[in-house]
């Protein structure tokens, strides 16, 4: 009796171990941790691919709004023309004492000047601050996004060119004696640059083209009205 309860003990046990699979626990199956571990593997590989793409699909557009916003500030239209052109009025009458030289070896060249700034020159005389007024009117205008793009370019364009008269001013006052030939030929070279730049941006803001081709200084404007 004993002999046949013991065979059929081992007799269960076996088939037991041959159902249950080795190493495997019978309350919780091996195969839902690793279903579940996969599942999650691909969640976070497909969130990853998701979020990449949000990032390059951001990038290429600022990309193309950067691209178009400079295509369409490449050109000046309609009215924008003659009021890109009116800053410069600012380092022509501030840089026009450097030509004192210039006109006096060419009069002609003296008297077109007071026929084009003469006016200009007596409202600049009459109005106390008045070239500080329109520096700090026009610094706050070229700051105001309301204002076409070119026209604020131009405005700063024109203040930096007027800023740069500075330096020369300051070279002039050292209390170093400077030769006449080198003082005045220093300053034919600065009132032939202020007006050659002047007259390089006007005829550009006339024919439609920002004018942005003076070396540092349209760099320096540009960047300060991005």
């Amino acid at each position: 009796m004993m002999t046949r309860s013991a065979i059929a003990v081992a007799a269960y046990a076996t088939l037991l171990a041959l159902l249950l699979p080795e190493g495997g626990d019978c309350f919780a199956p091996p195969l839902v941790s690793s279903i579940s571990r996969t599942t999650t593997s691909t969640s976070i590989s497909t969130g990853a691919i998701i979020i990449q793409a949000k990032t390059s699909a951001r990038t290429s557009k600022k990309k193309y709004l950067h691209n178009l916003h400079m295509s369409n500030n490449s050109e000046i239209e309609g009215t924008d023309r003659v009021l890109s052109c009116l800053p410069y009025l600012i380092p022509l009458l501030d840089g026009d004492r450097y030509g004192k030289y210039l006109f006096y070896l060419v009069p002609a060249l003296g008297m077109a000047d007071s026929i084009v700034l003469g006016p200009f020159k007596a409202i600049y005389s009459v109005i106390p601050f008045a070239q500080l007024i329109a520096f700090i009117g026009l610094s706050v205008l070229s700051r105001n996004p309301d204002i076409p793009r070119p026209v604020r370019f131009n405005i700063q364009q024109a203040l930096i060119l007027d800023i740069a008269l500075i330096f020369p001013s300051l070279l002039g006052q050292l209390p170093i004696p400077i030769p006449a030939i080198v003082a005045n030929s220093g300053n034919n070279f600065v009132y032939l640059a202020i007006v050659g730049s002047v007259v390089y941006s006007v005829v550009s803001n006339v024919t439609g083209k920002v004018p942005d081709k003076i070396p540092v200084i349209s760099e320096a404007a540009g960047s300060s009205v991005q």
